[in-house]
Formats: C-alpha cells, structure tokens, sequence
C-alpha cells in the first residue's frame, strides 16, 4: 500500500481498537493530531450530512470524526497516485495491441469491432478535440491525441460483452469475446499465471472483473466520496469492497 506522505507512519486507523463500527483499516494510514484551527476549519466546511459517516464509525467521537475524515482523504491521495499510472498503462497496452494487430487507426478501420456504447464514446472524444487537431486527422500524432482523450470507462467496456451498433435495419451484434480472442488477451502478458496461481481461468470475464474493481475504487476516489466502509460496485450495493481489496486489483 502506498503511503501518502513521508511523516505518516503505518499504524492503524485513528480509531482505537473496537472502536471502529465497520468498514476495512488494516491498510490505513494514521493521521497527525489535528490542530484545533484544524479541527474548526473542518466542522465549518464539511457539512453534517457527509460527516455522518464518520460520526458514526467513529462510535460518535467528533475529535475521531475529524481525524478519520483526514485519514480518509490521505487514503484516497495514495490510491489515486497508483490508478493513475495504471489508468495511462492499461491504455497503452490496449492501444499497442491493437495497433499491432489492426493499424494505429484501428478505433476506425473496423479491424476491432466497436459496439454503440463504444462507438459514442470515441465520438465524445473526437468532439473534446481542439479544432486544429480534428482539421489535421491524417497527421501521424493524431492517434495518440484521441486516445489520450478517451475515458477510463471506455477501456473497461472493451472487456465487456458486447452489444449492438447502428440502427436498424442495419443494426448489428458486436461480440467482444471476439475482440479478446483475436487481440485483447495480449493487454495482460502475466495474466494467465497471475490467474493461475489465483485457480481461476484467464479470461475476459475475469479481466473485466479487476478493471471493474479498479473503476470503481477510482470514481469513489474522484468523486471524494468516503472509503471507510468501503465501496460498491456497479449495480452491487449490497455487495461492498474494501479499499485494500480495490488496490489489490490494481496490482493484479
């Protein structure tokens, strides 16, 4: 686990023994005391409602409260700082395997087949482009522009099942599956033995499984909303998982 500054120490959450309520600190990083200008800066910003949470694991102790908030957000500082690395690498790999096997141009030669929710996000991203860029596609850096462009959610649905692209009467089934067979299963070259020694198959599913983890964990982290008890994935919310579980899928 990373640390997020150097005058942190790896100790356990700011919550004494037993008097966490829920959630996962075993990865935690204890905060310093705050100061109490600290403290009366974040009573002040921080509305009641959002510091429920802490409130609450913290069994109701505002001075933990604070400390645990504080924690929180060093947590989420360390986490984003390694899924931002491997947003840009799992990127890169998929753009280096495509091109490879389709052309640099591959997102349109139809050489990978794009599904419409694929497709409308390639068209977002073409629209975010400066206009002197779109007025140069043919240029030889154009390709990299575009793809630094496109979101995280797109790289991820890559491992998705499919779906459909087009309108009828011309509307047509897009198997990913195929997309993986061909050419996406070369993003990962230690996934096989990384999936062995977890006594799973190597497989689209189970790839799209780490890449949801991490997707998740990063928009949890995006969008400061709290780790402490951990966080859900899509269309899970009564499955959560923790925020050392989200990192280890990081370095699956």
């Amino acid at each position: 686990m990373c640390l997020p500054r150097k005058e942190r120490t790896p100790e356990a959450s700011p919550l004494k023994s037993g008097e966490a309520r829920s959630g996962d600190y075993s990865t935690s990083i204890c905060p310093m005391r705050l100061l109490f200008k600290e403290a009366h800066s974040i009573d002040r910003a921080i509305s009641s409602d959002r510091m429920a949470t802490y409130l609450s694991e913290s069994g109701g102790n505002r001075r933990l409260a604070r400390e645990l908030y504080v924690w929180d957000r060093d947590l989420s500082v360390a986490l984003f700082a390694d899924i931002a690395i491997l947003e840009v690498a799992l990127r890169n790999a998929i753009h280096r395997e495509a091109s490879s096997m389709h052309g640099v141009r591959w997102f349109e030669t139809g050489g990978m087949p794009l599904e419409g929710r694929s497709l409308n996000a390639l068209g977002r991203a073409w629209e975010d482009l400066p206009g002197y860029i779109r007025q140069n596609a043919q240029a030889p850096e154009f390709s990299g522009r575009l793809i630094a462009r496109l979101m995280f959610g797109f790289w991820k649905d890559l491992f998705d099942a499919g779906g459909h692209a087009g309108k009828e009467p011309r509307r047509v089934h897009v198997d990913y599956e195929d997309n993986w067979r061909q050419t996406l299963h070369r993003v990962f070259p230690g996934g096989k033995a990384v999936a062995r020694n977890l006594g799973v198959q190597y497989s689209r599913v189970w790839a799209l499984r780490q890449i949801t983890e991490v997707h998740a964990l990063r928009n949890r982290v995006g969008h400061h909303e709290p780790l402490v008890r951990g966080f859900p994935l899509p269309g899970q919310q009564q499955q959560r998982l923790s925020a050392k579980q989200g990192h280890e899928a990081c370095l699956t």
